[in-house]
């Protein structure tokens, strides 16, 4: 664990009140005015939320076939009518002859939740027939709850924006993406992108033999300056090497470009299928950023020992949300056996 930079004045001002944020399984300790950003979610499908009116739903199904059919006129439609749950509807379809071919049978369920509607999409999956995977398409929905923004649900399960999807039993594919806003700071960005399954094509042994030392953050780093030789971009290393988070083994890479942008990277390569240790697991912050344009604003507020405490700061703020089965003591919020839901303000 590299040596850790105290807090500036006015971030230990930002940080004086905080809040957890709660994002797939994991949670995020983070300064009170802190916004959370949804990017992609998939559990194990993609997972979409609009506003719900008496059309809204119609309206999303016949832009859908219509999409469909534009895209390919051999799209087939093989139903379309109510979902699992009073109140939902479900489309399914192959996207064309070709896909038919080969199978890839699509699901499009929609569920209403009071002011929203959720868009599940997935496929029928290898091995499943289209019973079994209704069925499952069912299980989801019926898994899936209202979530106010500031809640952090304490039982085993998956955040999604606006929405909880209760889940014990770690079988599925996981993706996350999400960043935080800190108004104080509006030059900053910070996110966070998880990948539970990644890699998962490979054999265990394949994936331990050949591929995991090539993926790390430090051989991706080498193999680019290797390959570019003088031509890789002048930077400054402020850190960069082996950083333990919790208990994920990951490295990092704190540099600043050139033209002042700070470039962090902290990055872990885990064990597909391991929701203790995720296969693809990766956290990035940058600075000078403005309309998510990286190096646009004139300046960044943050000077270099500043933006390094804040990095680890945040870091060490990032846990599993409740244990999960492999996860030592330590690195999650909550306790196992607590039941029901909760607001946690630090």
């Amino acid at each position: 664990m590299p040596e850790t930079i105290k807090l500036s004045h006015r971030l230990n001002d930002l940080f004086s009140k905080t809040k957890l944020v709660c994002f797939g399984r994991y949670a995020l300790e983070v300064p009170q005015e802190a916004q959370l950003i949804w990017g992609s979610v998939s559990f194990p499908s993609k997972i979409v939320a609009i506003r719900n009116n008496h059309n809204a739903i119609k309206s999303d199904v016949d832009k859908s076939i219509a999409k469909l059919k534009w895209e390919d006129d051999t799209a087939e439609i093989t139903y379309n009518n109510e979902g699992p749950e009073k109140g939902s509807w479900q489309i399914r379809y192959y996207e064309g002859e070709t896909g038919k071919a080969l199978g890839l049978h699509f699901f499009k369920t929609y569920v209403e939740k009071g002011e929203l509607a959720f868009i599940l999409t997935g496929t029928v999956g290898k091995g499943n027939t289209e019973d079994s995977a209704a069925m499952k398409q069912a299980a989801r929905v019926n898994s899936l709850r209202l979530r106010m923004s500031d809640e952090v649900p304490n039982e085993p399960g998956y955040c999604i924006e606006h929405a909880f999807m209760s889940d014990n039993l770690y079988m599925s594919q996981e993706i996350v993406n999400v960043g935080v806003y800190m108004p104080s700071l509006p030059d900053v960005t910070f996110s966070i992108s998880s990948n539970k399954d990644a890699y998962s094509d490979y054999t265990l042994d394949e994936f331990e033999k050949t591929q995991r030392a090539k993926l790390s953050l430090l051989a991706r780093i080498k193999q680019a300056q290797d390959e570019q030789g003088i031509h890789y971009p002048s930077r400054t290393v402020l850190r960069e090497g082996k950083r333990d988070v919790q208990h994920w083994h990951g490295e990092e890479s704190l540099i600043k470009r050139m033209n002042g942008v700070h470039d962090f990277e902290w990055s872990l390569v885990g064990t597909p299928k391991n929701i203790a240790n995720p296969a693809e697991f990766n956290v990035q912050m940058y600075t000078k950023v403005e309309h998510n344009v990286i190096g646009a604003a004139q300046e960044t507020l943050l000077s270099d020992d500043e933006a390094v405490a804040l990095w680890d700061k945040l870091l060490l703020g990032l846990k599993f949300r409740v244990k999960v089965p492999g996860a030592p003591e330590g690195s999650y919020f909550i306790p196992s056996n607590a039941v029901g839901s909760t607001r946690q303000p630090q």
